[in-house]
């Protein structure tokens, strides 16, 4: 049988593709990716690096997967005429088969480089070159392994011990490699697709946005739009419209990434009632509950079901134009896991806006920065950092950004009131029912517990409060949510009680603040739940700060960090350039060399850690990938518990789940057990309240837990000394 006969007869995936037709979308999905972003990604190459890139990557889509026409690989993937294989032949991975079938080309460095693409599209174990000569002569009829000296080591070792000009090189092999990867993937899922169409008319449809909401493009939005083709670090007040610059910068195609999940799905919410549904994709760990819950409604139809899953594939694939995301989701990258390039080579044509990077801790913000500047170096990507306020030593790492104008409110938002006091006093708790009688009273403290000790005091003898945190199982926690923002957007007077979770995830703007003291980044972040258009009178004050036993510190917050915040607090009126000036004070470097030389130390051994990585021409570790990494980058490791109060209705649930047989059916079950999940530290593990683990194969796993939990106060946890507040 010929070889093109065996091309379209062999499987090249266990459904019956042949390795024709996964070829075939290999090269569709190329010229789709070259026509709609070809030009941004040559303007990354050199002169040398153009001639040769598209040739070389059409190469390597074609001839990536011959080697599967190996009897072993038929009979693993399920070809029925392979089942009763028996050969005295050795299996190895198709991989190191294929480069035997690359044509002769004139150019050797070129010939070298798609057969390094082709062997590096998958992991290998650097296999004796004596056993694949032993199969391509006998099953293949080839003499010569020409490329033996390409599978004895990884491929930048290879491009460091072989090639003159390494560096360009292993820049050209990076995105060549990146993009085999992603055309891959994308040719052999569901989606089918590398890239939707990009979204279009960025500017008409954010003015458009605008003016519903009878307003238009501020200056801030105008510089940025001004600016687009570079990097920039955007400093501005919150309230200043930043969601709307990044929308701008973003174009047609980019991330828009946020700490924290339920301040993704707001920005997602926002993008799709800007851009359309089509064009937006959400990606974090929990994105899948959040988009079935907010198609189906009350409806459970297939079809809504089926919308949403297309919609998370085509956000996995990174094929939608616009993705809000956490940044464990891309960021990773900077550990140089297998196939990180894959993620590094979007950057090239894929903007990037990162909002309230001031909010991670130092170790976190070494690998963001870190990341920033690979982009930058590696691709010439296109990043804009958009923060209230920023530590110098943080800006001077980021030199390559173009720093804007300070976009400040002019009118003074924020009236202080800084408390000798418990926010546990019954002056405090008093002052708080008195207000609320008469507007919109939020109330933060900095851990669950202390936020459900106010509550209770409040609800004995004062008022009829409210109360959201994290340790709420999903489905109260979401109705929650709804349920706060729609008491902020009416006319309605009373009182929320929360923790950090209404900093950065909730766009709520009450007329009164009531807050434990924090740190200050937190603290401004509070703010700017406050008067956040400046248009409310602050004669009097609308911000109370009560800093004596103040939870969470240390365990939340640094002490270090609060105690010169502390300091520099003052009653009375606090405008946009002195909450600049205390952030700069407190962060200063040679502040924390004194008072809090351990943060800049987890700053700056995180950033050496990355360089060192990169200074290196192999993988880290096998046994390191890109879960490990996103491991690494979430300042909480944290697990899932539910109540064992419903024990009953979960192993009901999973009963269901294991039976069906109907993949949507299974998914169905799946996202109502959890519904009932709470996200916890995973330090909790080593409590005894721990019942065991539901369904093994559920994942990321689920345990029960033996604490109470009340739907008004949700999941009660006493172990000694436990702070934290699951943010």
């Amino acid at each position: 049988m010929k070889l093109e006969e065996k091309l379209k007869k062999l499987w090249a995936k266990g459904d019956g593709t042949s390795i024709r037709e996964h070829t075939d979308r290999l090269h569709y999905n190329l010229k789709r990716l070259r026509k709609l972003y070809g030009e941004s990604i040559e303007r990354v190459l050199t002169e040398n690096g153009r001639r040769i890139f598209w040739n070389m990557l059409t190469l390597a889509c074609e001839y990536h997967d011959y080697g599967k026409i190996y009897a072993h690989f038929q009979k693993d993937v399920g070809n029925p005429e392979y089942q009763n294989l028996k050969t005295a032949l050795p299996k190895v991975r198709h991989n190191l088969i294929s480069p035997a079938f690359l044509p002769q080309l004139e150019d050797e460095l070129l010939r070298d480089i798609v057969a390094l693409l082709i062997i590096n599209h998958h992991k290998h174990n650097q296999e004796k070159p004596e056993t694949l000569m032993k199969i391509l002569r006998e099953d293949f009829s080839v003499e010569d392994v020409w490329y033996e000296h390409l599978i004895t080591n990884h491929d930048y070792g290879i491009i460091h011990d072989y090639y003159r000009d390494k560096e360009e090189i292993q820049k050209v092999y990076t995105l060549a490699k990146g993009f085999l990867l992603r055309i891959d993937h994308a040719s052999s899922s569901s989606v089918g697709i590398v890239e939707n169409k990009p979204v279009e008319d960025t500017e008409v449809k954010v003015k458009t946005y605008l003016q519903n909401k009878n307003s238009d493009l501020n200056d801030l939005q105008r510089w940025v739009l001004q600016k687009r083709n570079k990097s920039l670090l955007v400093v501005a007040s919150t309230g200043m419209g930043k969601t709307e610059a990044g929308f701008l910068f973003l174009g047609r195609k980019g991330f828009f990434i946020l700490p924290m999940k339920t301040s993704a799905n707001g920005i997602y919410t926002r993008a799709v009632s800007v851009f359309g549904k089509d064009a937006c994709g959400l990606l974090h760990s929990s994105c899948v509950s959040f988009l079935i819950s907010e198609d189906k409604g009350d409806d459970v139809s297939r079809n809504l079901y089926e919308n949403a899953l297309n919609d998370i594939a085509e956000a996995r694939n990174l094929a939608k134009p616009l993705i809000v995301c956490t940044p464990d989701q891309l960021f990773p990258f900077v550990f140089r896991f297998y196939g990180f390039e894959k993620y590094l080579s979007i950057f090239s044509y894929a903007k990037v806006v990162l909002d309230e990077i001031q909010l991670y801790e130092p170790h976190t913000l070494g690998f963001i920065v870190s990341a920033l500047k690979l982009i930058h170096k590696w691709v010439d990507g296109k990043v804009m950092v958009m923060t209230a306020t920023l530590p110098e030593f943080v800006k001077g790492d980021l030199d390559f950004l173009e720093i804007s104008p300070r976009f400040l409110f002019k009118n003074v938002r924020h009236h202080l009131k800084v408390e000798s006091q418990s926010i546990l006093s019954e002056v405090a708790l008093e002052r708080m029912v008195e207000k609320g009688k008469e507007g919109k009273v939020l109330v933060i403290c900095n851990t669950v517990q202390r936020a459900v000790e106010v509550y209770s005091k409040l609800k004995e003898g004062y008022a009829k409060p409210n109360l959201l945190h994290a340790r709420f199982t999903l489905q109260h926690r979401q109705k929650k949510e709804e349920e706060i923002k729609a008491f902020f957007n009416s006319q309605s007077t009373g009182i929320w009680i929360t923790t950090q979770l209404a900093e950065v995830s909730l766009d709520l703007d009450a007329d009164l603040l009531f807050t434990e003291l924090s740190t200050v980044d937190s603290l401004l972040q509070r703010l700017g739940r406050v008067n956040r258009m400046g248009k409310k009178d602050t004669g009097e004050p609308n911000v109370f700060v009560y800093v004596e036993d103040c939870s969470g510190i240390p365990q939340v917050y640094r002490k270090s960090l609060f105690e010169m915040t502390k300091e520099r607090l003052r009653d009375g009126l606090l405008t946009e350039e002195e909450k600049i000036r205390i952030v700069e004070e407190v962060y200063s470097e040679e502040t924390l060399k004194r008072k809090d030389d351990k943060y800049l130390r987890d700053y700056i051994n995180a950033k050496e850690y990355i360089e060192s990585l990169w200074n290196s021409f192999s993988y880290m570790k096998d046994s390191f990938n890109k879960g490990n990494a996103q491991k690494l980058f979430r300042d909480i490791d944290s697990v899932l518990v539910i109540p064992n109060k419903y024990r009953d209705k979960v192993e009901r649930l999973l009963r269901v789940y294991a039976n069906a047989k109907d993949p949507l059916e299974r998914i169905k079950k799946r996202e109502e057990i959890y519904s009932y999940t709470i996200n916890t530290p995973s330090y909790w593990m080593d409590s005894k309240l721990f019942a065991g683990r539901i369904g093994e194969k559920i994942y990321p796993p689920i345990y029960f837990i033996n604490a109470n939990y009340d739907e008004e106060l949700g999941l009660e946890y006493t172990k000694e000394g436990d702070q934290d507040n699951l943010v």
